[in-house]
């Protein structure tokens, strides 16, 4: 007997945008960086990864994939997301650009 097609496990998608302030590029880029491996780390984060464009020295892009909305909630409210947040005022033109996603086709 055959089988329908497998469904794609639903996941949810954050993209954030970040602007640094002019002289703050390289602190913002450096705690950025240091955030990354702790984020890969924690239980239903499925990628995680930071971008900077190549247009503008300023602008971090940050992509990750959830597997659930409970899953980004735990990692938004877990201590080391909490301490960055609180420095992003000193370092951002504004606050970051925050898109979310959930899977259509996967």
């Amino acid at each position: 007997m055959r089988k329908g097609p497998r469904m794609d496990h639903e996941q949810y998608i954050v993209t954030i945008g970040f602007r640094a302030k002019k002289g703050k590029a390289a602190e913002l880029e450096r705690k950025l960086r240091n955030r990354v491996p702790i984020s890969r780390t924690e239980a239903g984060t499925l990628d995680y990864r930071l971008y900077r464009s190549t247009s503008d020295d300023h602008l971090f892009f940050l992509f990750s994939r959830f597997a659930s909305e409970k899953q980004f909630d735990l990692h938004l409210y877990a201590p080391h997301s909490l301490t960055l947040m609180a420095e992003y005022e000193e370092l951002l033109v504004e606050s970051p650009r925050v898109e979310t996603y959930r899977t259509v086709l996967g």
